[in-house]
């Protein structure tokens, strides 16, 4: 799951950190970080832009919305999450 969502963190400093490290602070960005050991990763709704990039570089992308402020959230994104294993 994509710590990073709309250009920044949800939490903590995960943004900073990439930044610094000279990497786009986006779901673009976390899959190359993570390429190596990812075959997928959950992006959020409005990064669905990144999902050619992310796929480009043989990551599958998993568009949702991963913003959990409510039980009725939490549940959808975890449905969305469990498919992917099925």
């Amino acid at each position: 799951m994509s710590p990073i969502v709309g250009g920044a963190a949800l939490k903590g400093p995960a943004d900073r950190l990439m930044r610094a490290l000279g990497y786009g602070v986006s779901s673009l960005g976390v899959a190359e970080i993570y390429r190596d050991f990812l075959d997928s990763v959950v992006i959020d709704e409005r990064d669905a832009d990144n999902v050619a990039g992310i796929e480009q570089i043989g990551v599958k992308a998993i568009v949702a919305d991963t913003i959990m402020s409510d039980d009725g959230k939490s549940e959808s994104l975890a449905e969305k999450v469990l498919a992917v294993f099925d």
